[in-house]
């Protein structure tokens, strides 16, 4: 990716004003498409490169962020995408649980602008 290029981001989120929140927060300084499930952001990863995964952990399907991590990951391509948990769960340890089960980041709910490019620029450009 050369540093002209805006980098793509697919958000999954089943709640439709999270979804709106998250179009809100990254227009402009990315180029993101949000879905609401795991079929869906399945569908989307066949379809075009994406430079980090936005994943909502509980999502209203029998699947979660974390299975969707894992079906994504085995994907032609896609072992090595930064992925972020993005989640309601804050409590001591979530954020090191998350990171033991694959997710580059973490960011709980409720979240900022700051939150969500802090998290997307620290995957994008690791120390």
């Amino acid at each position: 990716m050369t540093s002209s290029e805006t980098p793509r981001i697919l958000a999954v989120e089943d709640n439709s004003e999270t979804q709106l929140l998250l179009e809100h927060l990254l227009k402009g300084s990315y180029e993101t498409e949000v879905v609401a499930g795991v079929e869906a952001a399945l569908a989307a990863v066949e379809e075009t490169p994406f430079e980090v995964l936005l994943l909502d952990i509980n999502l209203n399907e029998d699947q979660t962020g974390t299975d969707l991590l894992h079906l994504i990951r085995e994907r032609d391509g896609m072992g090595q995408v930064p992925a972020i948990a993005l989640t309601a769960y804050a409590m001591p340890g979530d954020r090191e649980d998350f990171l033991e089960k694959g997710f580059d980041e973490y960011v709980s709910k409720p979240f900022t602008r700051d939150d969500l490019t802090e998290a997307i620029e620290s995957t994008l450009n690791p120390a």
